[in-house]
């Protein structure tokens, strides 16, 4: 049996800590009552265009890796010619109803809470929207760690991206932060979370015979891909089953 204390949980969020049909950390800055029609628009074209082809199984990686960095710069762009500001994000993401948690999210964060478990998020999203949707919801706890897209202002009008921008088919060249890296190298055993096969891709080096790659799957038609890549695969799944599977195996 792995000891408790040596397990860390590795997850995507968007679509994995919340609901298959949650708003996504991107979809919440539409919400910004000073956003144009127009510009609205264009995001929702932008949604309807790219997200059948992230969801495609057939395209190749390459190909979808470029349609993938097109979405985010194009959505990006959208929200800087919008001049948001730095208050009105705040404004939509500090609602704890701006997106869906998945069932029993608030029970697997207090069991690894209660046992030390490092809860390590790599979002293709937004981290400010995560981070304060997380805050409001009384999630963000110590041993929560959160890497994702962060927001860069200027004169508190949103400019761009900090952080070289990453979406969900390059997450796995994330450069972990020192005390991250640290942390997972102690751990014996890492749970994988992932809605997306490619959040399979950014298991730790040497860390891939240790990882358990739990996958929840929100389109049945991708069930046989799925269990290509996923030790387990849960159809809309919720975090007890995870919590099950955790307390099992420790």
């Amino acid at each position: 049996m792995i000891k408790i204390k040596n397990i860390c949980i590795i997850t995507d969020f968007d679509h994995t800590i919340t609901t298959h049909d949650s708003k996504s950390s991107w979809d919440v800055l539409e919400m910004v009552k000073s956003l144009s029609d127009e510009l609205r628009e264009e995001c929702q074209n932008n949604r309807n265009y790219y997200l059948p082809k992230e969801k495609d199984y057939k395209i190749s990686f390459y190909k979808k890796s470029k349609y993938m960095k097109e979405w985010l710069e194009k959505n990006l762009n959208v929200f800087v010619k919008s001049k948001i500001t730095e208050d009105e994000i705040k404004g939509v993401s500090k609602n704890k109803n701006c997106m869906k948690l998945r069932k029993d999210t608030n029970d697997l964060f207090k069991y690894a809470y209660k046992n030390k478990i490092p809860i390590i998020i790599i979002s293709a999203g937004i981290e400010d929207i995560i981070k304060n949707f997380l805050l409001e919801n009384k999630l963000l706890t110590e041993n929560v760690y959160i890497i994702s897209n962060k927001l860069k202002f200027k004169s508190k009008i949103i400019s761009g991206i900090k952080n070289k921008p990453f979406h969900s088919l390059n997450k796995s060249k994330v450069k972990y932060p020192h005390k991250i890296k640290e942390i997972i190298k102690e751990k014996d055993k890492i749970f994988l979370l992932g809605d997306n096969i490619e959040d399979t891709l950014v298991t730790l080096k040497g860390k891939e015979k240790s990882t358990v790659k739990i996958g929840f799957l929100n389109k049945e038609k991708n069930r046989e891909e799925y269990q290509k890549s996923f030790d387990v695969v849960l159809k809309n799944g919720t975090f007890k089953e995870v919590l099950n599977i955790l307390k099992e195996l420790s």
